[in-house]
């Protein structure tokens, strides 16, 4: 997710957004790996198909991004949480920007 997330950085992420409104293209959020459950990936919304419950997320290093492209289209079930404020580092503090 360079450069908007950088190794090291520490974020506060939410979920109670999502319990009022379907994920926003261009928030950064957390979802379950297609591939791999019980693991996160970290990906911004490219888009979102509400009728068909899809959500397309894409890396901000598409060189270097496991993404939508490989994988598809995820649930929006599969979208937990949204970063909202990177705390760590100091120099970086600040909020997570769509």
């Amino acid at each position: 997710m360079a450069p908007t997330l950088l190794p090291g950085d520490r974020l506060i992420v939410e979920s109670r957004t999502y319990a009022r409104r379907p994920p926003r293209i261009g928030e950064v959020v957390l979802a379950a790996d297609p591939r791999e459950p019980g693991r996160e990936l970290i990906k911004r919304v490219a888009s979102v198909d509400t009728a068909l419950g899809e959500v397309e997320l894409l890396g901000d290093a598409p060189g270097e991004s496991t993404d939508s492209r490989a994988f598809g289209r995820v649930p929006l079930a599969a979208i937990r949480w949204r970063a909202s404020i990177r705390y760590w580092p100091p120099g970086r503090a600040g909020q997570i920007r769509e």
